[in-house]
């Protein structure tokens, strides 16, 4: 059965502590807090079983005008699971496709432009997470 996950990323100028937001660094070197609802325990991740079927998280930036979605880069899906399509006519919602055929761990970033910041960028990274499926039963021949 395949797993279909929304997921809502905001985004704000300045760290903040805790409570689910992450502290990061703009392209502008100045401070920015992100923090991803919806999805895998729900910080923007997806897990979900090998062989379930392809797997897709409905993303978007909860935005004021502010941030816009520039879009979604694969870290360590070095088998080539995961794609990113945005959606058209948007600049804030796209979907992520998980082909889930083969396991592997990776993070999907996301790249958002801040135009009141001459388009500075911010990364924001959650995790991606294909488990194999449980023990297989054996045949061995002898």
């Amino acid at each position: 059965m395949s797993k279909n996950e929304t997921v809502t990323l905001k985004v704000k100028p300045g760290n903040s502590n805790g409570n689910g937001w992450t502290n990061t660094t703009g392209s502008n070197g100045q401070p920015y807090s992100f923090k991803y609802s919806g999805g895998q325990n729900d910080n923007g991740g997806l897990k979900t079983k090998v062989g379930d079927g392809q797997a897709t998280i409905a993303l978007s930036v909860d935005t004021d005008n502010r941030y816009s979605l520039f879009g979604v880069n694969f870290v360590n899906d070095t088998q080539h699971q995961l794609s990113w399509s945005p959606t058209s006519g948007s600049q804030s919602a796209g979907t992520i496709t998980d082909a889930n055929s083969v396991a592997e761990n990776c993070d999907y970033v996301t790249v958002v432009v801040d135009g009141q910041a001459n388009g500075a960028t911010i990364y924001c990274d959650p995790m991606i997470q294909n488990e194999p499926r449980g023990p297989m039963p054996r045949i061995v021949h002898q």
